[in-house]
């Protein structure tokens, strides 16, 4: 028997449509043989979209049971596009799942809409923390993980695939990071990049370190760093490392220096996508704190 397609709506709409594909399909979604995603940020979705979709939906799955396609906001459908759309939706394959989002649902097609089942969407956050709780975390955890990848959405959807022991793999890359010099750490930080746990754990004592060494091993772990394509993450780290610094009684720094320094990292954010020199962004943002 087909699935009936499924329209989230609401603030939390794409989460819980991303909450939901991840409930039908299990494995990293980037590079899922049965998962199409087609979204728009800003643009619209048009005829070509939905011709590629309807191409894609002829083939059973790869593996497992469906097939899953992800479309939206739905709101930015082409009339062209719903109207294609809708032959899908009326005679969807049994394997087949489409699972829609639109954060204003009036403005979907009528008949789009009439053909879904609506599903009203909590914000992200509360759609995570019930998933997260789903999947087996306790409420220490649930809030760690909120903090460390709320701004990353498919980092916590990774959480979900495999329940694992947060703080356990926390305290053991952190032992493990703490053996390595601050030019070791810059090496070995791209690498760990990738996972969040462990981006947190190097993150955190490669801050310890920064604050510890003398400037010109701070100039030298830049020079490593600028070299690869992990500078991003270490800047998002080291905000997130900052604001938890700021909230706590007796920070590592005084709050008003702290405070200069987030706002550096932030802007320095900015300055990367608009193709400020990596290296020398890099020297300011670790030797900021020495400033005065």
């Amino acid at each position: 028997m087909a699935m009936l397609p499924e329209l989230f709506c609401g603030r939390g709409a794409r989460t819980s449509a991303r909450i939901r594909v991840k409930e039908l399909l299990s494995g990293n979604l980037s590079a899922h043989p049965d998962f199409l995603a087609l979204e728009s940020t800003g643009k619209w979705l048009g005829i070509d979209e939905i011709r590629n979709l309807s191409l894609w939906a002829r083939y059973a799955p790869v593996s497992g049971n469906y097939r899953v396609a992800l479309l939206g906001p739905a709101e930015r459908l082409t009339l062209e596009a719903a109207n294609a759309l809708l032959k899908l939706l009326e005679e969807v394959p049994p394997y087949l799942a489409v699972i829609l989002y639109a954060e204003a649902p009036d403005r979907v097609i009528p008949t789009v809409r009439s053909r879904c089942v609506l599903r009203f969407a909590s914000s992200s956050e509360e759609s995570f923390r019930a998933a997260l709780a789903q999947a087996g975390y306790d409420a220490e955890e649930i809030s760690f993980l909120l903090g460390l990848c709320g701004e990353r959405e498919e980092e916590l959807e990774a959480f979900l695939d495999v329940r694992r022991e947060v703080f356990a793999e926390l305290q053991q890359a952190e032992e493990e990071a703490q053996g390595l010099s601050l030019g070791e750490l810059a090496l070995r930080f791209p690498g760990e990049a990738m996972d969040p746990l462990r981006r947190a754990a190097f993150g955190k004592v490669f801050f310890e370190k920064v604050l510890k060494a003398p400037a010109y091993s701070v100039l030298e772990a830049a020079e490593i760093l600028s070299r690869g394509k992990a500078f991003p993450h270490l800047l998002f780290e080291l905000l997130r490392i900052l604001r938890a610094e700021l909230a706590k009684e007796r920070p590592s720094l005084p709050r008003e220096k702290l405070g200069e320094w987030a706002r550096k990292v932030s802007l320095a954010r900015g300055e990367l996508e608009a193709n400020a020199n990596p290296r020398l962004l890099l020297e300011v943002v670790l030797l900021w704190p020495r400033r005065g």
